[in-house]
């Protein structure tokens, strides 16, 4: 009950309100359990609105688990009987891989025919109310189903699974591929098992513990059957969910960040990378900063491709607004805190912008589409992958 943690929080920052900062919300969440409050929209608003960024917890002196009390809050709140259906309901949609693969073959073929444009311009997708879904979607390659398992090149030096994660099988395949390409080239076979799931942050994050704790289980034995050095993600912010699977789970998987592995691993010496006389700025998932406290390794690696000039982009201290479903449900407040990143990109104005996570990068980039910057958002592995001699 400090209030050190007040400065580091963006929606305090943005408002102003106490009871929107973490001690104000604690204190919520004290009144709500004591029944000194009852649940109302008013309650529910200021509890939805968090980020859980968590850069609270970085700066608490008692080390309060910020993050797991708004969890549990959420799922004592119930479902919002207020809530519209979404169009779009990204939860059904993150555990049925059939549809997450029909949903972007629909997105490349209207790429490739011009329909998504046609129907942007005469405001097709306004009337649908999918205009925010729309503005965030990338344009993709044709999506490709993936193999059971893709061998190293050379000589093998062990054998790792990659976690696909739903929105990234959907909107970024190509860093799926960069990172088997990289592992690969590197010596390590790539398994890609068939029976994972979504990690579950989305289901945890919105108040269905149990479906989360379902998620987690089907995780925990796709690939707890492997003989593996690491389970690789390519999102931080499913790295981070599966990182807690301990806590959350009862069960482990040695997960990494695919930075931090490629950074810790020994590199062969026949392997070099092209010079690349770029300047790339390094946006700071708060997944990757706040839960897995491994953004050095991102730097480290992108500094082994000669002639790259790496540079964090200024404010990567506070969240820019993704924080999984939330630039969704929570556009006006999202919108704010990316039109801060926004400004420090046009500021920074680097060649390129690499993130580590999906959410961040299609946030991101969807703002400087918006303000008319031609600047790439792409994981670090793909710039890595694009290099490889």
């Amino acid at each position: 009950m400090c209030g050190l943690c007040l400065p580091h929080c963006p929606t305090y920052r943005k408002t102003g309100s106490e009871a929107e900062s973490p001690r104000g919300r604690i204190s919520l969440i004290q009144a709500m359990n004591s029944g000194r409050l009852e649940i109302d929209t008013t309650l529910r608003g200021h509890l939805d609105n968090c980020l859980l960024c968590r850069a609270c917890e970085n700066v608490c002196p008692s080390g309060v688990a910020f993050g797991s009390l708004m969890d549990d809050a959420r799922s004592a709140l119930g479902p919002n009987p207020l809530a519209k259906e979404q169009r779009i309901p990204l939860q059904d949609i993150a555990i049925d891989k059939k549809r997450q693969r029909s949903e972007a073959n629909k997105l490349w073929l209207s790429d490739r025919t011009g329909l998504r444009a046609i129907g942007r311009g005469l405001g097709v997708t306004r009337a649908l109310g999918l205009e925010r879904f729309e503005q965030l979607a990338p344009s993709i390659d044709r999506p490709h189903d993936w193999q059971a398992y893709y061998p190293a090149r050379g000589e093998t030096r062990g054998d790792v699974a990659l976690f696909t994660g739903c929105f990234g099988d959907m909107f970024d395949q190509a860093t799926l591929d960069a990172a088997i390409q990289v592992l690969n080239a590197y010596g390590y076979g790539v398994h890609v098992p068939t029976t994972q799931t979504c990690c579950g942050a989305l289901h945890e994050h919105s108040g269905q513990h149990s479906q989360a704790q379902q998620l987690a289980q089907q995780n925990l034995a796709a690939f707890g059957a492997l003989n593996i050095e690491a389970v690789i993600s390519c999102a931080s912010g499913c790295g981070s969910q599966l990182s807690e699977y301990p806590q959350k789970a009862g069960g482990a998987l040695a997960v990494e960040d695919i930075s931090q592995f490629l950074n810790r691993i020994d590199w062969p010496a026949s392997q070099s990378l092209r010079p690349l006389n770029k300047t790339v700025a390094v946006h700071e998932p708060c997944s990757l900063r706040n839960v897995l406290k491994q953004t050095a390794p991102v730097y480290a690696l992108l500094a082994r491709i000669p002639g790259l000039n790496v540079t964090p982009l200024a404010g990567n201290e506070f969240c820019c607004g993704a924080a999984g479903s939330y630039m969704i449900d929570h556009p006006e407040m999202a919108d704010s805190l990316r039109a801060d990143k926004v400004a420090a990109v046009r500021q920074t104005a680097p060649d390129l912008l690499v993130s580590s996570n999906i959410g961040c990068a299609l946030h991101i980039a969807a703002g400087l589409r918006q303000d008319k910057q031609r600047i790439e958002v792409i994981h670090p592995v793909r710039l890595l992958a694009q290099q490889l001699a």
